[in-house]
């Protein structure tokens, strides 16, 4: 969101809003206004909601007080700012909000596990058989998953009751932040347009002991990194990985660790990087699959090693594995050999590195900037 909001510096003033976290402080950092927004979540709420996002849990993020609540606040902010469009981020009542304000509503969204996506009949996990992928599918498309207190409220505002999650996380208009040439699905809906890869550009410098380890000829340069999501099951099975490899990692995991945490010699773990920066000056990542970071390596030109944590993420490194230029391990399934080996894989055969340039140079190629300027500008004035 911070990344679409500087196309239009000085076009148009941007405010975010937020209910708590730990990136709060990246918007006013980048010059923007933010509303604090209550009611305000904490660790345990945001862990729980990290535990619905890798599938980890099937309980009701929020009761129905807090949906009402939120929904107010949210009005109430549209009321006195009143914006020419807004844009979804990861609030998922904002939908409702500007649902009930007749505010434009765009999203940016990944093209896996999407509405047109899944009427493709594109696989929901590339692990599972068909008739699995099929079952999935028709869940997502037809079953109000974890949305009774937010349909609740819906009715009780007087919205029509959203008949999926994929209703409610879809605005008027969807980017889907995601090259076209690359893509499993090559033609989208009306209102749907692809806008090639977008993901954070961290201003933070690259810290000294960081930049030594980059400079240091020898040894492969491993970037690992397992995003907000992480699991620490699968953080620290990694990292017992490392330890027997003549390798050397950067990690930017401080966050997921605790005391007692063993950390490899060959590793060196730090706070969060200018991921971009940072992988283009490695031989390969580890990665969780997100889609940011999965594009934010691939424009580095680096071969990857994807362990996803849900099946969108498990979908973004799918991608790439077809593509050539990454190896995809299975969450279930993992252990730190299998780990190790594909690391050893990639090391050994050029054609990974290869297809990592090919991959580069596609995704590199699309102006992104220009196209989700353009798709707004347009929709803003389509409106009047």
């Amino acid at each position: 969101m911070i990344e679409v909001a500087k196309l239009f510096k000085g076009q148009y003033e941007c405010h975010f809003f937020s209910y708590g976290g730990q990136f709060e402080e990246l918007v006013e950092e980048a010059g923007f206004t933010l509303h604090c927004l209550a009611p305000r979540e904490g660790p345990e709420k945001i862990e729980l909601l990290w535990k619905i996002d890798r599938g980890e849990s099937l309980k009701q993020p929020w009761s129905y007080g807090e949906v009402e609540q939120r929904i107010l606040a949210e009005i109430k902010l549209i009321v006195q700012l009143k914006p020419v469009a807004a844009f979804l981020g990861s609030v998922l009542t904002f939908s409702l909000s500007c649902r009930l304000t007749g505010t434009l509503l765009f999203n940016v969204i990944p093209l896996a596990l999407s509405r047109p996506y899944l009427k493709a009949n594109l696989p929901v996990s590339p692990f599972w058989p068909k008739w699995v992928n099929r079952l999935g599918a028709w869940l997502l498309l037809n079953v109000p998953l974890f949305l009774g207190n937010v349909r609740k409220a819906a009715r009780n505002f007087g919205l029509p009751k959203p008949n999926t999650f994929l209703q409610l996380w879809e605005g008027d208009v969807n980017i889907v932040a995601e090259a076209r040439e690359p893509s499993l699905l090559k033609e989208l809906p009306e209102g749907w347009y692809f806008s090639g890869p977008l993901f954070a550009h961290l201003k933070n410098p690259i810290p000294p002991e960081v930049e030594q380890l980059l400079s240091e000829k020898g040894k492969t340069k491993i970037y690992f990194a397992m995003g907000s999501s992480a699991n620490r099951e699968i953080l620290l099975k990694t990292l017992v990985a490392f330890a027997g490899l003549d390798v050397a990692v950067v990690a930017p995991i401080k966050s997921h660790l605790k005391p007692g945490d063993r950390i490899p010699d060959n590793v060196l773990v730090t706070d969060w990087l200018p991921a971009l920066e940072v992988t283009q000056r490695v031989d390969i990542a580890v990665i969780h699959g997100g889609q940011g970071t999965v594009q934010t390596t691939v424009s580095a030109g680096v071969p990857f090693v994807g362990i996803g944590m849900q099946p969108e993420q498990d979908l973004n490194i799918f991608l790439y594995q077809k593509f050539g230029n990454a190896v995809q391990l299975r969450r279930s399934k993992l252990t730190e050999r299998k780990i190790a080996e594909a690391l050893q894989l990639i090391m050994a055969d050029s054609n990974y590195r290869q297809k990592a340039k090919e991959a580069q140079s596609i995704i590199n190629s699309v102006n992104t900037r220009k196209i989700i300027k353009t798709v707004i500008s347009e929709q803003i004035s389509g409106r009047g």
